[in-house]
């Protein structure tokens, strides 16, 4: 399995609901019409707070409402590289990819979207 994951920032002027909102009900449908086939699973990860050196109870800080560059932590599980290169050539298709980037100029800063790919190692429950 090959996990993608995702780092996604607001464009300047949308609040962080309306880039949820528009995200949730138009970027996340079309995904799923092109994509979809391919993924084993789509999640979306919204921070709402964080804790600074949680491990360290001493030294943790208190849970405090959630600042980053990005607004939405997406991973994108996918069975193996052929399907990694297949989302990639359906992305770049050239009566799809606008269709895609139409879309992402409503509420997407583009050029700060970091896209990783992951060798995930799952151990189960600790």
């Amino acid at each position: 399995m090959v996990k993608l994951i995702f780092m996604l920032k607001r464009k300047a002027g949308i609040t962080p609901q309306a880039f949820r909102d528009h995200y949730e009900s138009s970027h996340v449908k079309l995904a799923q019409k092109y994509i979809g086939h391919l993924l084993e699973r789509y999640v979306r990860n919204y921070p709402v707070q964080a804790v600074l050196n949680p491990s360290n109870q001493a030294k943790a800080t208190a849970p405090v409402p959630f600042t980053s560059e990005y607004d939405v932590i997406t991973e994108m599980y996918l069975k193996d590289s052929l399907a990694v290169e297949e989302m990639s050539r359906i992305f770049n298709d050239p009566d799809i990819n606008p269709i895609l980037v139409e879309d992402e100029l409503k509420f997407l800063d583009r050029a700060s979207t970091l896209m990783l790919v992951c060798d995930q190692v799952d151990t189960g429950t600790v």
